[in-house]
């Protein structure tokens, strides 16, 4: 968290860009791998969400207008991308549980749980931000993972009483 907490705005939202196109991956990965077709949906969906936030992020560059943009900007790049350490360790995690997962449950849970975890990390580095725009955008965030982790479990609900009904 030390990094984030010291990001401006403008590199909170290319963090976020960063994180998006991961999730966008993630999700798909979980659609390909779920054998019931309305977690396929879900994943699916979740996947084209990532997709909307990461426009939603990109259009939001041109607030920070006053920085950002260099004429080295192939070398600062890297930097802009590289996730703080602990969202890049907990991306491995993922990517690990990703190849073990062995129900369609598992995937849904997986999925929350990252949801959640995004969301708390956001929320962590919007009030330990130094930056008035990096909390502002961390803040945004953090309510986005909320709204989405709330929708995954109503929809893990709804499954799960779908089938028990059926």
């Amino acid at each position: 968290m030390r990094g984030a907490a010291n990001f401006s705005g403008f590199e909170t939202i290319r963090m976020g860009m960063e994180i998006a196109q991961r999730e966008h991956r993630f999700f798909a990965t979980l659609a390909r791998k779920t054998r019931s077709e309305p977690l396929r949906e879900i994943f699916s969906g979740m996947a084209q969400e990532a997709i909307r936030l990461y426009r939603a992020l990109r259009a939001r560059l041109g607030e920070f207008s006053d920085e950002g943009f260099w004429d080295d900007e192939e070398e600062i790049l890297p930097y802009l991308q590289r996730l703080p350490d602990d969202l890049f360790h907990a991306a491995n995690a993922v990517r690990e549980r990703l190849g073990t997962l062995s129900s369609d449950q598992q995937a849904l849970a997986l999925a929350i749980e990252v949801e959640d975890y995004l969301a708390a990390y956001f929320s962590r580095a919007a009030g330990e931000s130094t930056h008035a725009e990096g909390r502002e955008v961390f803040d945004w965030l953090a309510q986005t993972k909320e709204r989405q982790a709330r929708a995954l479990r109503e929809r893990q609900v709804r499954l799960v009483v779908g089938r028990e009904a059926g």
